[in-house]
């Protein structure tokens, strides 16, 4: 009795799960208010009459097309991430589409940017069946598959992209677009599938990509030109106005570096987050490999630092980054900054020189 009443229960369980179950894309909960119908206004009673009311929240009357209730895709769509230096995305822009501006020391935007786009595309494993270099590219057929509903029914979408740049006069700023140039979708999920969202995100998948590329491409041109050259370090102060060592390198060189100085120094990197520019350290003055020999004697040399927590944020362009220090959740005071800049203007020069 025991063994049917617990497959009972299981079963019970079991079918209540599946009953329950909401596909990613349909908002939680009923849709009674989709069935809802206007009421009749209410009267006011003989001999009264309403105060004078506000048409600020009144909803307007009329047919407006596209879904509801059940029907209506609530999941966020893709957007276009500008993670390369100089690129940015216009606040009104209802295309897919990233602009990126000329940097410092760069030769040539257009043909550096189509250099990696063509690169990007090709490193997605998309085949370029048209292109005019500099103005635009057509690809190959690209397949997906996607579960919809409640059931993951399948649908395979197939598209074909053309990626275009536009070139301002001055050739100073270009922009990239993606759009999609042909679509088809098969399956038993194709009746459920959101087309025209699924477009756009698939277009924005592609235009990221693309973006990533370039950024690795500039990071790679900060190595080659800094590879030769040690950094300039100098002491001053952050664009919040907290002393801070101030390095002549872009945030991408510098970022990557300090990876290498702050072990030597006694750091022990425990997380770190590149988009926000933090070290997340422990330091230990017996854990430092710092080569001493620099100095005339190790008191000379050694950090002047507790030991404990430190976050050390990077912040900074494709021209100068700042390196500051915080302790406690405050950052290093002018002199303290002042006591162990030497040991670190050296770390940074020796391993910006390898």
């Amino acid at each position: 009795m025991k063994r049917s009443q617990m497959a009972l229960v299981l079963a019970a369980s079991t079918a209540l799960g599946a009953c329950s179950f909401t596909p990613p894309e349909q908002a939680a909960g009923d849709f009674d208010y989709a069935q809802q119908q206007l009421k009749d206004p209410i009267e006011a009673a003989p001999g009264l009459e309403f105060d004078a009311q506000s048409q600020r929240y009144q909803v307007p009357e009329g047919d407006f097309p596209g879904a509801l209730g059940a029907q209506l895709n609530i999941r966020a769509p893709i957007v276009v991430r500008a993670v390369a230096a100089g690129s940015r995305v216009e606040e009104t822009e209802d295309q897919v589409r990233v602009y990126f501006d000329e940097l410092e020391n760069m030769d040539s935007l257009a043909p550096f940017v189509w250099e990696n786009v063509r690169a990007g595309v090709s490193q997605q494993g998309i085949d370029i069946v048209s292109e005019q270099t500099e103005q635009e590219l057509v690809t190959g057929w690209v397949s997906e598959t996607a579960l919809v509903g409640e059931d993951e029914l399948e649908v395979v979408n197939q598209r074909r992209f053309k990626v275009s740049m536009d070139t301002a006069s001055h050739g100073r700023t270009t922009a990239v677009k993606v759009e999609v140039l042909e679509s088809q979708s098969q399956g038993p999920g194709s009746a459920l599938y959101d087309a025209e969202m699924g477009q756009r995100n698939a277009a924005t998948a592609l235009l990221n990509a693309l973006i990533v590329e370039v950024a690795v491409a500039q990071i790679d041109e900060d190595i080659l030109t800094t590879r030769d050259t040690s950094l300039n370090v100098q002491a001053g102060f952050n664009q919040e106005g907290f002393p801070a060592l101030v390095i002549d390198g872009s945030f991408a060189t510098v970022w990557a570096l300090m990876g290498q100085v702050l072990p030597e120094l006694g750091f022990e990197i425990d997380d770190l987050n590149q988009s926000t520019g933090q070290y997340f350290t422990t330091y230990s003055e017996e854990a430092s490999g710092f080569d001493w020999a620099f100095w005339r004697d190790r008191q000379q040399g050694k950090l002047p630092l507790v030991d404990g927590e430190y976050m050390i944020r990077v912040t900074g362009d494709r021209t100068t980054t700042t390196v500051t220090l915080h302790y406690n959740d405050k950052p290093l005071s002018a002199d303290d900054l002042t006591r162990i800049f030497g040991p670190f203007a050296a770390e940074i020069r020796k391993q910006s020189g390898l």
